[in-house]
C-alpha cells in the first residue's frame, strides 16, 4: 500500500489522504487577487482539456463546473454520477471511462 496517498483507519479500510498544509499556501495573495489569476489563466487554455467531476460533490458543485466551461467553451465535462469529490476513489470505472474516451477521442 503507498501510505503516502492512503491512511488505515480505525474500522480496516484505506481512505485516501491528503496533506491539509496545502492549504496554507500563497496566504499572502487575497482571495480575489488569486481568483482573478485563475480565471485569467483559465482563459488563456488552448490545450485539450476535460473537467470530470463527482456529481455528488461536497466541493464543486455543478454551477463551478459551468463558470470553468464558459471560461474553457472547449472543454469537455463528465459529470460522473455516484461520485463525490474523490471520483477515481468513488467510481474508478466511470472515471477511467472518461478519461479514456477524452484521450482516445483526440486527434493524433
Amino acid at each position: 500500500m503507498d501510505s503516502k496517498n492512503l491512511r488505515l483507519h480505525p474500522d480496516g479500510r484505506w481512505r485516501w489522504h491528503w496533506d491539509p498544509r496545502f492549504l496554507d499556501g500563497r496566504r499572502s495573495v487575497s482571495a480575489d487577487r488569486r481568483e482573478a489569476e485563475l480565471v485569467a489563466a483559465a482563459r488563456r487554455f488552448t490545450m485539450p482539456t476535460l473537467l470530470v467531476r463527482g456529481a455528488a460533490s461536497e466541493l464543486v458543485h455543478e454551477a463551478h463546473a459551468r463558470e470553468f466551461l464558459d471560461l474553457v467553451p472547449h472543454a469537455r465535462f463528465v459529470d460522473v454520477s455516484g461520485a463525490r469529490h474523490m471520483v477515481a476513489g468513488d467510481r474508478n470505472d466511470q472515471f477511467a471511462a472518461a478519461v479514456l474516451g477524452f484521450v482516445g477521442a483526440l486527434d493524433r
